[in-house]
């Protein structure tokens, strides 16, 4: 009885993760922060105000954009603090780079501050387009504000923006379905659910049928 109930827990947690948020934060930079920076605060706050400038609303093939992110608001330093913010920016097609000592590539291409960079809260960085000019490429910016105090808390503040760039021969992107985006989570987790009770109704029965043998 308890090797099903464990079959099922574990088959629960399983799917409940496959959409659980995920995020990793250091003070050499962020990376798979597809949900934000949630190791600090489990919401992204408005009052993190991202800045992203340089991309263009079309981009010609193999072409270099320089970039500029600013952030204003979100939380305030403490005295001599250790750090104050970071961020995190990745396409999903063309090449990011950086242009100085502030910030660096991961191993998985995402760009992202360096330890030296932590402690500013403007950052520069290029990004190269596709030699393909009928694409439209997608794109996320993540920063993260602290108060410097070395901790991870909720009273470090981060926001999220993500956008596309379309080629000059492309075409936009079709808007993606709230169902998809909800109704496949909320059907995992109901299904998870349905087949753990119907375990434990199972073992029960079989549990009242042996005591009354």
């Amino acid at each position: 009885m308890r090797f099903r109930q464990m079959v099922a827990l574990v088959l629960v947690a399983t799917l409940l993760s496959i959409h659980l948020p995920l995020g990793e934060s250091r003070m050499d930079g962020i990376e798979n922060v597809e949900n934000g920076c949630i190791c600090h605060s489990a919401t992204n706050s408005p009052e993190v105000k991202i800045s992203f400038e340089g991309l263009p609303k079309e981009y010609q093939s193999n072409t270099t954009y320089n970039l500029v992110i600013a952030v204003e608001g979100g939380a305030v330093p403490i005295e001599n603090p250790i750090n104050t913010a970071g961020f995190n920016l990745w396409f999903h097609n063309g090449r990011l780079a950086p242009t100085s000592n502030d910030s660096q590539l991961t191993d998985n291409f995402q760009l992202t501050h360096t330890e030296f960079g932590n402690d500013q809260r403007t950052w520069n960085a290029t990004w190269t387009s596709p030699a393909d000019d009928s694409l439209s490429v997608e794109w996320r910016l993540t920063v993260n504000t602290v108060n410097g105090d070395g901790m991870a808390a909720p009273q470090d503040l981060w926001n999220q923006i993500s956008g596309h760039v379309i080629g000059v021969n492309g075409t936009a992107p079709k808007p993606v379905s709230p169902l998809i985006v909800y109704g496949i989570p909320i059907a995992l987790v109901t299904m998870a659910a349905i087949g753990y009770i119907m375990v434990t109704r199972s073992d029960s029965k079989a549990l009242d049928s042996d005591e009354e043998e």
